[in-house]
């Protein structure tokens, strides 16, 4: 069992982190609201200020760092990113190795004050998921177009966050999207929700461990195949770097 002054202990830590990580957010994501109209370089070096700044937050008042192999499989242009989604970390610091990055939501996100803002500046590609076909067709013609300009499509194919040791399927959209344009998947893996767990207040300290997988091309495959591959891929990497195990003796999960 963990120390009840030593969690209230990472408890206050994460309380100071907040109190930095939220009003700078706020400022970036509204400077990055106001500059919908400059150049697309300006904007994402707003987002990587942020990035930044919150790996700082994280790493001297949480104890939280990373590391990450697999930066040789990047391929130098077009492709999608399909991660592993189970904190909002990776949702902050995944957008550190790629760019420019475009990704792909919910549209009841863009409704978000501040944060939906800066997903609209940043050009998201936002999907009413209650329309079936029209999404799908939304989905494939704006992927596309991004991809052609140049830009690197995101998205969680797990759709929300899935606690470690959990399992949800992996929806069909990134690889229609993969499969109809011919881009590769490049699949990445991490344990980011040990450390930083879905509803938690705490942000245990230690080291995240991020691999990122080779690419997985599209070429004579159905979507069902290459996202079983992405699929299978992910969740074998989760196990294999999986803290799990010793954060349960620890008493943490």
């Amino acid at each position: 069992m963990v120390n009840p002054l030593y969690k209230f202990w990472l408890g206050l830590r994460s309380t100071v982190f907040w109190v930095f990580f939220l009003p700078a957010t706020l400022i970036l994501a509204s400077l990055l609201s106001l500059a919908f109209f400059m150049p697309l370089g300006f904007r994402v070096g707003i987002v990587h200020v942020w990035i930044g700044y919150s790996l700082a937050c994280l790493r001297l008042l949480c104890g939280l760092k990373y590391e990450i192999e697999g930066l040789e499989n990047i391929p130098d242009h077009g492709f999608i990113v399909m991660s592993k989604h189970s904190s909002t970390w990776e949702t902050i610091v995944i957008q550190r190795f790629f760019r420019p990055m475009i990704w792909v939501v919910k549209r009841e996100l863009t409704l978000i004050p501040f944060f939906g803002w800066g997903l609209k500046s940043m050009d998201a590609i936002a999907l009413n998921r209650g329309t079936g076909r029209k999404a799908i067709n939304q989905l494939v013609e704006e992927s596309r177009k991004s991809m052609d300009d140049g830009r690197i499509l995101m998205l969680f194919p797990e759709g929300t966050r899935v606690p470690p040791g959990q399992i949800k399927p992996f929806k069909l959209g990134g690889a229609i999207v993969s499969q109809q344009t011919g881009y590769s998947v490049l699949p990445i893996a991490h344990n980011a929700g040990e450390y930083w767990p879905r509803h938690s207040w705490i942000k245990w300290p230690g080291t995240i461990r991020v691999v990122i997988g080779k690419p997985i091309e599209p070429a004579g495959r159905k979507p069902e195949a290459i996202i079983e591959e992405v699929g299978n891929w992910i969740l074998a990497e989760c196990e294999r770097i999986s803290d799990r195990e010793q954060l349960k003796r620890l008493g943490v999960l």
